[in-house]
């Protein structure tokens, strides 16, 4: 398994959200595979990139650190919520962190994945989510 830190902890470091400095004096990373599910099964390591120096410029030194895109990590939010915990995740709101055309195109990939892995509760979910938040 290829633990990548993923959720708000990567959208913050991606400088998708603005709470990065309470995440730092928290050091509360959100980690595939403990914090949220492992989806490297379905979405390989697409959207994962090297953070090692980052945390390098906060004084940490930790070796090599993955973090999700923007993307994946909402990607990874929704499969969790979705898939793992069977909860709408009406607190996911895709347009707050996905901006840019690249971003949507890269999570549309992920949420294609998600389809066509879903059973019918998950799709329902999912297709409802999309409706209201895409």
């Amino acid at each position: 398994m290829n633990k990548y830190i993923t959720g708000m902890s990567a959208l913050n470091i991606g400088g998708a959200d603005w709470h990065l400095s309470g995440v730092i004096e928290a050091e509360n990373w959100s980690v595939s595979g403990v914090d949220y599910a492992d989806t490297n099964e379905l979405f390989g390591l697409s959207g994962l990139r090297d953070c090692t120096e980052f945390f390098q410029s906060i004084g940490k030194n930790v070796g090599s650190v993955k973090c999700a895109s923007p993307a994946r990590a909402i990607a990874d939010m929704l499969y969790h919520n979705v898939f793992i915990l069977k909860h709408y995740p009406d607190h996911i709101i895709f347009y707050d962190y996905l901006l840019e055309d690249k971003d949507i195109y890269e999570f549309m990939k992920y949420f294609d994945i998600m389809l066509k892995h879903a059973g019918q509760t998950e799709e329902g979910m999912l297709l409802r989510w999309k409706d209201a938040f895409v």
